[in-house]
């Protein structure tokens, strides 16, 4: 029954909701070959659902038209593939900012500023100090 129900308007219906550039990219591969590429485009619509389900739709759009705009350049138009430069997008921006600076207190160096103010875990720890009349007891 659900194959029936996927038919290249639905498929269209669902890229529009997607992302401008896959409807785009449906819209050629359609007019090449419809039935010859339906397999293929439901594979891009579950792809992209779940990179949206999973990053949210902002961060979601921003890998799937660059996974579109390098299949277009290398003319290759595979799900795997897809999958792949998905990915590669998502490990890219999970990689911490290589431009952040790190600044340190000042009279003591092992303690870093967070947003201005020192971490909890590095404030200074009151450390029990022994005078000598305590010690002659």
């Amino acid at each position: 029954m659900a194959y029936y129900e996927s038919t290249p308007q639905k498929l269209l219906s669902q890229s529009r909701f997607i992302h401008p550039d896959l409807n785009a990219l449906f819209v050629e591969l359609f007019n090449a070959d419809v039935y010859g590429h339906l397999r293929r485009a439901q594979g891009f619509v579950r792809t992209c659902t779940k990179e949206i389900n999973t990053a949210g739709h902002e961060a979601a759009s921003v890998r799937i038209a660059a996974a579109i705009a390098t299949m277009r350049r290398y003319n290759r138009y595979r799900v795997p593939y897809f999958q792949d430069l998905l990915t590669q997008a998502r490990k890219q921006t999970v990689s911490p900012e290589s431009g952040r600076e790190i600044v340190r207190r000042p009279g003591n160096p092992m303690l870093r500023y967070v947003g201005g103010a020192v971490r909890a875990a590095d404030a200074d720890v009151a450390v029990p100090t022994v005078n000598q009349e305590s010690l002659e007891l």
